[in-house]
């Protein structure tokens, strides 16, 4: 049997771990139990409910169409210091798919892409819809390949306006754009603010950077400017280094 740290992880509907008793799955998650992670009678999983509960189970039944699985007591993840919201100037094509990865993967909380004036994509409301579906379904699938507890939360596309008031809503967070032009380093301006930070928004642009008048409004809403140095990165790599830049800061001032 796999120990608990290498068992691996399925995501399962919450109710399904807020009572005692066995787990049976059927489905897309018999299939994925059965065909994809070939788990047999005896093996060890880990049960998860997509908001840091989670469950030790071993496979007690398997038959053509079900899964019996028996939990042991529900535990719940370790809290995270540090809520990361990582709002992302909507991409073309599927780079937005690949930062809806990547962006899980290096622990961001919640992601909101933002149509902002240069973005190329504007999505209307019923194709936002199904592109929201498409990329909570990456997060899922991420979150269970990086062993995360949680799968964040993706909301649909945000007009630029919107998603600063929606920043607003939150109070003691620290705000961050990233600029192309001269300012602080990103990890310097984290580990100023490092002492009880319990709230990081992050604000990337999409291709082309932001237009001057939206640069003009975060600032006036609160958002720092900081930067990543001198070479002018791809919108998506940006996200990337941004992000394992922010987690190697926050970790090493834990």
């Amino acid at each position: 049997m796999a120990s608990v740290s290498t068992a691996p992880r399925l995501f399962v509907d919450p109710a399904r771990l807020a009572s005692e008793g066995p787990v049976f799955l059927s489905g897309a998650e018999h299939h994925y139990l059965t065909r994809v992670l070939r788990l047999r009678v005896g093996d060890a999983v880990v049960l998860l409910d997509g908001q840091g509960r989670l469950c030790e189970a071993t496979v007690c039944r398997i038959d053509a169409s079900q899964a019996e699985l028996q939990c042991q007591a529900a535990l719940h993840a370790p809290p995270v210091p540090t809520q990361l919201t990582l709002y992302c100037g909507l991409l073309k094509g599927d780079k937005q798919d690949f930062v809806t990865q990547k962006a899980t993967e290096l622990g961001v909380h919640r992601m909101v892409p933002v149509a902002c004036q240069r973005s190329v994509p504007q999505l209307h409301e019923d194709r936002a819809e199904r592109r929201q579906q498409r990329w909570t379904k990456i997060a899922q699938a991420a979150a269970q390949q990086s062993r995360r507890a949680d799968i964040p939360e993706v909301t649909g596309p945000l007009g630029f306006a919107a998603a600063l008031a929606d920043s607003a809503q939150v109070s003691s967070v620290l705000r961050l754009l990233l600029f192309e032009g001269s300012a602080p380093p990103l990890h310097t301006v984290i580990h100023q603010h490092q002492q009880a930070l319990a709230q990081l928004h992050l604000l990337i642009g999409p291709e082309g950077g932001f237009a001057p008048a939206e640069l003009a409004a975060a600032t006036e809403a609160g958002f720092v400017p900081v930067s990543l140095g001198p070479r002018i990165l791809r919108a998506e790599t940006a996200v990337v280094a941004s992000l394992a830049v922010v987690q190697y800061a926050l970790a090493a001032g834990a």
